[in-house]
């Protein structure tokens, strides 16, 4: 039986959530707080942007237009937040601010530049001047009652913004949804307790799968270690089903003597998909258990930290109720290093991304590429994704790579 292609585990995922979707709760939450958040509802804009005709720059506003050499009186100001409340007639002027509200008489702005003052402090344009010039309509950007942001997307610093610009002081989002994690493994210690003996390692993979939980809308429940038994892990897998949306796990999916989780789920609820042609992450378990989804991780670390950005990321945004699910940028890159590859699976490669002098992209493998080898993701700041079917690579060809977005922040 061939195994599933990492596309077509993408899809089944994406299905299978759209198919039995819940829709999570929502809260109103003050619009600062709402970066990283997903929407609830769409937003209109309550006002005009502008929200009066204000002027574009600074100067003097007219009610009429003007040619060179027209001297006028001034007959006040308008500033930000101090709007002029007189009249401007025919051979008068007001001194503008840019972003103050124009009079309703004027119907031009001109800017100082094009301008001089006479002895009697009176205005000499240097400049014609036409209707219109240098005023920004109310509602030429945004009219009030215009949708602005749509329901399900993802809060950023800029939509906040304009959310403020708009007077909009709470926005309603989506609650957290709740992601169970825990990992098995009778050999793992937390990472700061001392280890007691030459089989046990520190327990990385969970505290892994936690950190990058953070950087979405989700609240974490951390069920720690569980024992390399059937009953223990049917009992935490079943609490688990019962309090979180989401229940990821590490390790315990492969077929070892001691790999229970797969028999567990199959027990609590239904599996989905088990092994991928992937590499590393051939084994992935995905499944349900009563309400919750089921995400099995392999316990080799790379395996688990691969699996995570091509399978469960998307799906718990999708999962928290975005429309647009992130999409990961992907770029060409000529490889500067030859690359053994056999064909049959999709192969992963932690690389190392660089930027000639020219513009052009150039990457290379970074270090051993076994699943247990942990260094290298550390120093990487890309994949390196090549085909199933793709063989030996020389170096000059090109080849798909998607950048690490924390390791090209500015």
């Amino acid at each position: 039986m061939s195994l599933t292609t990492v596309s077509q585990l993408q899809n089944l995922i994406h299905n299978q959530i759209g198919t039995h979707f819940r829709q999570p709760e929502t809260e109103n939450i003050p619009v600062a707080q709402s970066v990283g958040r997903v929407l609830a509802q769409d937003i209109v804009s309550p006002i005009n942007v502008p929200n009066a005709n204000v002027s574009a720059m600074d100067g003097y506003a007219l009610a009429h237009h003007a040619a060179t050499g027209d001297v006028l009186r001034l007959v006040g100001e308008s500033a930000a937040g101090h709007a002029f409340s007189g009249n401007v007639g025919q051979g008068e002027c007001v001194r503008i601010m840019t972003g103050a509200v124009v009079p309703e008489d004027c119907v031009a702005v001109v800017i100082q530049e094009n301008t001089q003052t006479d002895e009697q402090g009176n205005i000499v344009l240097t400049k014609n001047v036409q209707e219109k010039q240098n005023i920004r309509y109310a509602g030429e950007e945004i009219q009030a009652n215009h949708q602005v942001l749509q329901k399900g997307r993802i809060l950023r610093d800029a939509d906040v913004l304009l959310l403020a610009a708009l007077g909009v002081g709470e926005v309603v989002v989506y609650r957290k949804i709740r992601v169970a994690v825990f990992s098995t493994g009778d050999e793992l210690v937390e990472p700061s307790q001392p280890l007691s003996g030459s089989s046990q390692i520190y327990d990385s993979n969970r505290h892994m799968l936690m950190a990058r939980l953070t950087s979405l809308p989700i609240d974490i429940i951390d069920l720690k270690r569980v024992e390399d038994n059937l009953e223990s892990v049917m009992r935490v897998l079943n609490d688990a089903a019962k309090m979180a949306d989401v229940v990821i796990t590490s390790g315990g999916v492969s077929v070892g003597d001691y790999d229970y989780l797969r028999q567990a789920v199959e027990q609590i609820g239904h599996i989905h998909h088990y092994k991928v042609a992937m590499k590393p992450g051939k084994p992935f378990v995905f499944g349900q258990m009563m309400q919750a989804w089921y995400f099995g991780l392999p316990g080799n670390p790379i395996s688990g930290f691969v699996g995570f950005d091509m399978f469960v990321k998307s799906a718990l945004w999708q999962l928290c109720g975005v429309v647009e699910i992130p999409q990961p940028l992907r770029l060409q890159a000529a490889l500067s290093v030859p690359v053994k590859k056999s064909a049959g699976r999709m192969d992963i490669q932690r690389a190392i991304l660089t930027r000639q002098a020219n513009g052009n992209w150039t990457v290379a493998p970074c270090g051993s590429q076994d699943s247990h080898r942990i260094l290298g993701i550390s120093r990487a700041n890309a994949y390196m994704i090549l085909p199933l079917e793709s063989e030996n690579l020389a170096i000059g060809d090109v080849v798909e790579v998607q950048p690490f977005a924390q390791a090209f922040l500015d």
